[in-house]
């Protein structure tokens, strides 16, 4: 059987299985976590594909990059974007018991001001926050701020507290990605309480909608600083749960309304760039399929400035795209994990990453350059929590790797300035 056949298979007999095993497999087998705590992920074994450095066909996947509008006068913003917040069981139970509104903020304390420190921020929330839902799709007395398992659980069918999303806006997230492949875990009504939560907190989403909106725009819009985001969010699968009432954006099931939504934003005097978050790829494998690659550039080729992704819960490279109408736009594949109980050192392994944008006397938007931090996540004092390695200290096997993929010349210092720009500029 062929990699992507295999991996077809085992996501698809996974899925299948998880909707009559969620009990038994939400509990899981227990391995030593080198970070600190065990490791409740459940999901796969160890196997991890490393980067191969991407030079097989001449791409240059990786690496320093930089962009010819680095020094173009303008109004500047930047947006800082992070990747998976996937809560397995170990996590949902540090936050409740802390018995404070804050509690999930104790997983990237560490590095909320490097978040914050952006214009505009983004994450791709990993699974539903239904109030009252069980894992059949159907209403069920709320525990409360607990972890039970029944209604709030882990892998294979995750739900989060509604504490959640109000935790991700204080620390300064401002849009999250709700098409992935847990956007179903809890059916059709899971669906429609997490975008109710998400409504009632003020937390901007993109890529999913309720039942009873069918004429629901996918794509949401951002402004700041006088810049006007739209985001575009789509996902590969909903993990064999039946979308009856389409209720998720597909990336290639999709593709054609996905590029139609793109061309609309882009052709929009009030909208500065098209943002798009694609859930695709293999999981734990460091390099993009050629069908990313290509889905990638078909999206960018459509109008979009910046494809973010998600899914394989290891960090994927970043590419400089020039599309068919000669803009300079940038994809980065995969940016990993930000929290979750995941155990082996890739899937801790993580990044913040900051894109400048700088609208021209024209008028376009254009990216002036990216920077990034390396980030992990490592237990200290009995708290795990995603830090930044070069203010926290150690974890010198995860930068290397890190580094390895995206070269020195866009590293930031986390005490340093913000810049995504890398000249000295007159």
């Amino acid at each position: 059987m062929g990699r992507l056949a295999m991996y077809t298979f085992r996501r698809t007999f996974g899925a299948a299985l998880a909707l009559v095993t969620l009990s038994a497999l939400a509990t899981g087998c227990t391995e030593p976590d080198p970070a600190g705590l065990p490791s409740d992920d459940s999901e796969e074994g160890d196997e991890y594909d490393p980067f191969d450095g991407g030079k097989e066909d001449g791409a240059g996947l990786g690496g320093p990059v930089r962009f010819q509008n680095e020094c173009t006068p303008g109004d500047r913003i930047t947006i800082s974007a992070v990747g998976d917040v996937l809560l397995h069981g170990a996590l949902q139970q540090q936050a409740v018991a802390r018995k404070s509104s804050s509690a999930f903020s104790s997983l990237w304390s560490p590095v909320t001001d490097l978040i914050q420190r952006a214009d505009v921020s983004y994450a791709n929330l990993e699974g539903p926050t239904a109030h009252g839902v069980t894992a059949n799709g159907r209403d069920h007395a709320d525990p409360g701020f607990v972890w039970d398992n029944v209604v709030y659980t882990s892998y294979p069918q995750f739900n989060y507290h509604g504490t959640l999303e109000q935790n991700l806006k204080d620390s300064g997230i401002d849009i999250v990605s709700t098409a992935n492949n847990h956007a179903l875990d809890r059916r059709q009504l899971g669906a429609d309480r997490t975008i109710d939560r998400l409504r009632e907190v003020g937390l901007a989403f993109t890529g999913t909608r309720r039942r009873d909106e069918p004429n629901a725009d996918w794509y949401a819009v951002t402004e700041q600083k006088g810049f006007r985001l739209a985001w575009v969010a789509c996902s590969f699968s909903t993990n064999g749960i039946p979308d009856n009432s389409h209720q998720v954006l597909g990336c290639w099931d999709d593709e054609t309304e996905v590029k139609a939504t793109i061309r609309k934003l882009a052709e929009m005097d009030d909208i500065d760039a098209v943002i798009v978050t694609p859930h695709w790829g293999e999981e734990y494998t460091a390099n993009p399929s050629a069908a990313q690659r290509s889905l990638g550039k078909r999206f960018l080729d459509a109008g979009a400035t910046l494809v973010l992704g998600s899914h394989p819960h290891v960090l994927q490279p970043w590419e400089k795209y020039t599309t068919t109408d000669g803009r300079e736009t940038f994809i980065i594949y995969s940016l990993g994990n930000f929290v979750s109980g995941q155990a082996q050192l890739a899937r801790r392994s993580t990044i913040i990453l900051y894109v400048g944008l700088t609208r021209t006397a024209q008028g376009d938007a254009v990216v002036n350059g990216v920077s990034y931090v390396p980030l992990v996540m490592n237990t200290r004092d009995g708290v795990r929590a995603v830090e930044a390695i070069d203010r926290a200290g150690g974890s010198a096997d995860s930068r290397t790797a890190t580094v390895r993929m995206f070269g020195t010349t866009n590293l930031l210092d986390p005490a340093a300035p913000l810049t995504t720009r890398h000249t000295t500029c007159p």
